[in-house]
């Protein structure tokens, strides 16, 4: 069968057909395209429909499939009316409406019984702060008045086949979820006034939800195709593809974020867990992701809009390049200060934070850029510490799966500050676990072991192994002693 995947990020959506032959996974990229926030009225949305006519241009030039799948970033969602047309924009989880909510919340939901029947960490993006903010906004109406929520994925399927469920991987991070019981909790909903009912029913990861609509052949020219529920959310999708047969190993999905985490069987929802902050996210297979949200490369993507803004035209490449330039340690940030969040002004709010530490603020683009990378590994070392101590296993080798792996000088810094083996790739980890999970519904994979199997045979990584070791540990015990 040929399939076709749609990853969408925050920063730009890749489209990949692909298929299974000689025991291999074969991939193309047919189309991309970028993607990024509107800003109207001091809000951030998405473009969804946007979105939406750029998914018509992949299929029309993916010539004949039998299956389509999208994964992308969580949380966000759309509101559909009684008729089912979309009739509520698409906000964007960094949007200030849900400033000060999650508090708000606390006060109505104690925090540790939340986080026992979710799994999820506090966070200001999770769609139960989302929905409680827009139930206490102007347009609260929309919410009492909508017939179904989807999630971006779902939606995009919806306007393909006219067919919608709630996928569990995506499901499961939006805090309104009963990991427990596996349905959205109106004990969670009701005290924000948040209608149980706009929610559908939940489907496992690798469902065929329907066909492609003759509305949609039409307009692009393709042959019926199914409709198919993958790991919706992306990084669900990227760690179906983590090209390891060990029991025990850590996986980074970076690119926007870093979410670093493992695998277990069972949500630890324990007092230490959620004092680290974790999450525990669905799996394919009904897995379990235990894992931390950790800033990522948004910073330094922040960075180079103002880098490009000023005229410097430097790609990621010439940043790392000048970054090797740049003198080791000299100024260490903790990425997942609150500060980074926001989009705007990323250069000042690193050199505030590294002159309020009493460190040499950065000036040049290699001493930002080294500045971000150096620091993104310390807290990757940070976070595997609380991962083995939370979980009460010790951790051989870390996966780097997504963009993120290309950065061969991120992947250095993370072996050597982490201390152990880190194998990079696959560098499309999303899209390839999304084929598979398409091929798992048609039957040409038996499971996520033979999935893996095949990711190990398809698809190139590369190994890093510890350098500087000594010069790293110095480093951690500062960073630890700032941060």
């Amino acid at each position: 069968m040929k399939a076709l995947a749609l990853d969408l990020g925050g920063s730009g959506g890749k489209i990949f057909r692909g298929e299974l032959g000689s025991k291999k996974i074969k991939m193309e990229e047919i189309h991309r395209f970028t993607n990024g926030p509107v800003s109207a009225s001091g809000r951030l949305y998405w473009d969804i429909l946007g979105i939406y006519r750029e998914l018509l241009a992949g299929i029309a030039r993916a010539g004949r499939i039998s299956s389509f799948g999208a994964d992308s970033f969580c949380n966000d969602y759309g509101l559909l009316d009684a008729d089912g047309t979309l009739y509520s924009q698409v906000t964007m989880y960094r949007d200030g409406r849900t400033r000060g909510m999650i508090e708000k919340i606390e006060k109505r939901i104690p925090p540790m019984d939340l986080y026992r029947i979710t799994g999820c960490q506090r966070a200001p993006f999770n769609t139960l702060v989302q929905l409680a903010a827009h139930m206490s906004g102007a347009d609260s109406f929309q919410l009492k008045n909508a017939s179904r929520l989807l999630f971006v994925p779902e939606l995009l399927g919806y306007f393909l086949s006219g067919e919608s469920a709630a996928e569990f991987t995506i499901a499961s991070v939006s805090q309104c979820f009963n990991r427990a019981q596996g349905g959205f909790d109106e004990r969670i909903l009701q005290p924000f006034g948040i209608p149980l009912n706009i929610f559908p029913k939940t489907v496992p990861p690798a469902t065929v939800i329907g066909r492609a609509g003759k509305d949609v052949l039409s307009e692009t020219g393709a042959s019926p195709f199914n409709v198919t529920y993958v790991c919706h959310h992306d990084t669900a999708s990227a760690v179906m593809a983590v090209p390891s047969n060990a029991e025990r190993f850590a996986y980074i999905s970076s690119g926007t974020w870093s979410l670093m985490g493992t695998e277990t069987k069972e949500m630890i929802t324990t007092p230490q867990a959620f004092a680290f902050n974790f999450a525990n996210e669905g799996g394919f297979g009904g897995t379990n992701r235990f894992l931390k949200n950790i800033m990522g490369l948004w910073i330094l993507q922040e960075c180079k809009r103002e880098f490009d803004s000023g005229g410097l035209g430097l790609s990621y490449a010439d940043l790392d390049a000048l970054a090797e330039q740049a003198p080791p340690f000299h100024s260490l940030i903790d990425p997942n200060d609150p500060v980074f969040f926001t989009p705007g002004g990323m250069v000042g709010k690193i050199r505030k934070k590294c002159a309020a530490s009493g460190q040499r603020e950065p000036e040049t683009p290699g001493e930002i850029t080294r500045c971000v990378k150096e620091s993104l590994a310390l807290a990757y070392r940070s976070t595997l510490e609380q991962i083995e101590e939370t979980a009460g296993f010790t951790i051989g080798s870390v996966h780097i799966l997504g963009g993120g792996a290309q950065s061969v000088l991120l992947n250095r810094f993370a072996a050597s500050a982490l201390g152990r083996p880190v194998y990079a790739g696959p560098v499309e980890a999303a899209a390839i676990g999304n084929l598979c999970a398409q091929f798992i519904a048609a039957g040409e994979l038996s499971g996520l072991a033979e999935a893996r199997r095949l990711v190990r045979d398809s698809f190139p990584v590369t190994d890093y192994v510890p350098e500087n070791t000594a010069a790293w540990e110095d480093a951690y015990a500062r960073f630890s002693a700032l941060y």
